[in-house]
């Protein structure tokens, strides 16, 4: 029988992965595919004939990736094909990335500062640390968004309502990859949740969160069955395309005037919350677009 393979993070198993590793083992049983998962932290990296590989996966025919590890997704894509791509994990798991990968497409996105790279914290000086603050201030105008790069579930993003909170926050992250994003207030609290897969959209929800700026579930956001505005599919579509996904999560705000902007892109989206409120069989889909892209069905 065909064998895949799912990865997910050693250090971390949410419910939320856990719900999704079963419901795969489900759909691709009844494609006639044996499905397992693997943490991380099990995969061991081994170098024959100066090449260094992934002990142990020859006998998968593939790899549904679960971690945001962008060296774990090369190595395993080195023998595997991989869903999503190694490439698509790298543009999708650093934000800023994301946003320079979507600039020049026409889709709109909020006006994004990156932070500067700082080497040491002792190098932090407050005085340079000062006069970016006042640039990013005047650019972006408050209160702005703060992120870590490399965040997720929306635990790294932080609402700045002035200069001194910004240079604070700086000083804090000044080590870490981060950036600065125009506030959208007139999607404070929520956004839409559009599924894409393989160029189309085929689910999708309305996250609100009357507690919070942000939207995510995991933050006490909920998701309803609410039809996204006009241009709201076609701009998660073409921002998953860009991306090279076969399948994954795109965030839009609602502008002022009703409009798409792309916030963020997920390679790894959860299919709990979106299965539950669409009533569609995401994780089915996924399954059959895998098992039909490689010709195992």
């Amino acid at each position: 029988m065909v064998k895949g393979l799912a990865v997910y993070n050693g250090f971390r198993l949410m419910e939320a992965t856990k719900y999704k590793i079963t419901r795969l083992q489900e759909e691709f049983k009844a494609l006639g595919i044996s499905f397992e998962a693997k943490d991380s932290l099990s995969l061991k990296v081994e170098e024959t004939d100066s090449e260094i590989s992934i002990k142990g996966i020859n006998d998968y025919a593939f790899c549904v990736y679960l971690d945001k590890d962008e060296s774990m997704a090369s190595l395993l894509e080195k023998k595997l094909p991989l869903f999503n791509s190694a490439e698509s994990t790298r543009l999708c798991n650093d934000k800023m990335r994301t946003y320079i990968a979507l600039t020049g497409s026409g889709l709109k996105t909020p006006r994004t500062i990156p932070s500067r790279l700082c080497f040491r914290k002792e190098e932090a000086d407050p005085c340079k640390i000062a006069a970016f603050a006042e640039e990013v201030g005047e650019e972006l105008g408050y209160p702005l968004i703060c992120k870590d790069c490399f965040g997720s579930l929306g635990l790294q993003v932080y609402l700045i309502k002035s200069k001194e909170e910004l240079m604070e926050k700086y000083s804090e992250l000044a080590l870490e990859p981060h950036l600065y994003q125009q506030f959208i207030s007139s999607s404070c609290g929520k956004d839409f949740r559009i599924f894409v897969l393989n160029g189309k959209t085929i689910a999708y929800m309305e996250r609100i969160n009357d507690h919070d700026f942000r939207s995510n579930i995991a933050l006490g956001g909920v998701g309803y069955l609410n039809q996204p505005p006009k241009g709201f599919k076609e701009a998660a579509e073409k921002a998953s395309k860009i991306l090279g996904l076969d399948f994954g999560g795109v965030d839009v705000l609602i502008g002022p005037d009703n409009e798409p902007i792309i916030s963020e892109v997920n390679s790894n989206a959860f299919f709990t919350e979106i299965e539950k409120v669409s009533k569609v069989n995401v994780t089915s889909l996924v399954a059959r677009h895998i098992a039909t892209k490689l010709h195992l069905i």
